[in-house]
């Protein structure tokens, strides 16, 4: 009780505390269903040890990290009643969610019997009642909001076989925030700024590319309804997520997006408009119509399988037939871990796509296209010196491949050579060199870049 109170308290914390999703964790950010934290502080609980808490996380019931440190630091306060084997586990908990913990006690120091106590440390001064009734209506908002984000700096070049050629050179900020309406439902905005040292600011654009100046701002809203079983999402947003399409779905999107399961197997639905560079790459669409669903289920800790099927508008720079209408894509893609250093992932996609009838389409490859990367390591924005290397293999025919993915060209095949490496905490440095050529031509198409992340 005494915790649950004291969360109340949080004010300037939450606004240092949350990072980007994808890399750094926030304070209020949930934690999936999938993880292990679930499993190891449910067997802490049934121990009886875990003082406040003594009914088990029911199946399905998604945590905070922030209610998850809770749990954990509440078994790291009776920590020798528990054997070798379980202590073990709290350690590993403890350093997961070691600075959401961190925050918990700060906040702990809050509670109504000793706030005046608290701020005195904090601050030599005592609070009076108006500056203490103002804290917690500052608290109160600070509670459902979170921010975080990143900067990038990028530089990228092509080596063709008429020379080298600038692809990307530029700064990209992101700040994301979500406002929590209530348990079950967020409102988030994403706010990126670019600015390219290539194009320079006669590119300013509202929807700028990676060598365009401007500014870009999506809207959507997240939610769980049906005892957390059904989540929705639903607006504008940058969709990015290597499970997408088999091998990995980057686009711009507008729609609706829904999953259901509560736990293990997974069913995600999503509708809309994508932008998946019709235009920008010879075509004449900015915006394909996209219904695609999609299964994941993992087996276990070590193996995963995600497959599904995605029906979009036919592209003209795909050499594809316009009166086709919609081009049918059919994949799966499967994980393996083999341990805490290597990870292997290989995928396979096929369309029912016809060619146009133009000459050039008729020279292009109509095959499956396929992956394989095997990764070591892996690096930890929250362990200095950590770092990842991977190494990938693509073949993107264009009359197969939905999208020009993870930077590679369109209706080619690549080798890749990558490395992650984290300086300092929530810095990340990462470069990779594409051994890449078209297909059907052989064209070299050599892509290396060079960049540095600073997250926050």
């Amino acid at each position: 009780m005494k915790k649950t109170l004291a969360v109340l308290g949080l004010s300037t914390v939450i606004f240092c505390g949350g990072v980007q999703a994808q890399s750094v964790p926030g304070f209020l950010q949930d934690v999936p269903l999938s993880d292990w934290s679930y499993e190891a502080v449910n067997g802490l609980i049934a121990t009886g040890h875990v003082n406040d808490y003594t009914e088990s996380i029911p199946q399905g019931r998604i945590m905070s990290r922030m209610e998850m440190a809770m749990v954990v630091d509440d078994a790291m306060q009776n920590l020798k009643a528990f054997t070798p084997t379980e202590q073990d586990t709290i350690q590993k908990l403890n350093k997961e969610y070691y600075y959401d913990i961190k925050k918990i006690q700060i906040l702990s120091k809050l509670d109504n019997t000793d706030l005046e106590k608290a701020t005195n440390e904090i601050s030599d001064k005592t609070f009076t009642e108006e500056e203490k009734a103002g804290l917690k209506k500052a608290a109160a908002f600070a509670d459902k909001f979170s921010l975080d984000g990143y900067a990038e700096l990028r530089d990228d070049h092509y080596l063709k076989n008429t020379g080298k050629t600038t692809r990307a050179n530029m700064i990209n900020v992101q700040v994301n925030t979500a406002y929590k309406v209530n348990d079950n439902w967020q409102v988030h905005t994403d706010l990126t700024y670019r600015n390219s040292f290539s194009g320079f600011n006669d590119t300013l654009s509202t929807t700028p590319g990676e060598n365009q100046t401007g500014t870009l701002m999506d809207t959507y809203v997240t939610g769980r309804m049906a005892n957390n079983a059904l989540g929705l999402k639903v607006g504008k947003w940058d969709e990015w997520n290597i499970y997408g399409w088999g091998m990995d779905m980057d686009c711009n999107f507008s729609g609706v997006q829904l999953d259901y399961g509560k736990k293990d197997f997974k069913t995600y639905l999503t509708t809309g408009k994508m932008d998946l560079w019709d235009y920008a790459m010879g075509g004449d669409l900015d915006n394909e119509q996209v219904t695609s669903l999609r299964f994941f289920y993992p087996f276990d800790k070590k193996n995963d399988i995600n497959f599904g099927v995605s029906s979009s508008s036919a592209m003209a720079s795909r050499y594809q037939d316009p009166n086709q209408g919609r081009v049918l894509y059919y994949y799966t893609h499967a994980h393996h871990n083999f341990d805490n250093n290597w990870d292997l992932r290989a995928g396979i996609i096929n369309s029912d796509a016809k060619r146009d009838d133009t000459a050039i389409a008729a020279t292009k490859t109509k095959q499956p296209g396929r992956w394989i990367q095997l990764q070591y390591k892996g690096a930890d924005l929250q362990s200095p010196g950590t770092y990842g290397i991977t190494a990938d293999y693509r073949y993107e025919p264009a009359l197969t491949w939905p999208t020009v993915t993870d930077w590679c060209g369109l209706n080619e095949h690549f080798f890749r050579l990558g490395v992650n490496w984290v300086p300092s905490k929530n810095i990340c440095v990462n470069t990779f060199y594409t051994w890449a050529s078209d297909i059907d031509t052989g064209a070299k198409d050599d892509l290396y870049r060079f960049q540095v992340q600073f997250f926050f």
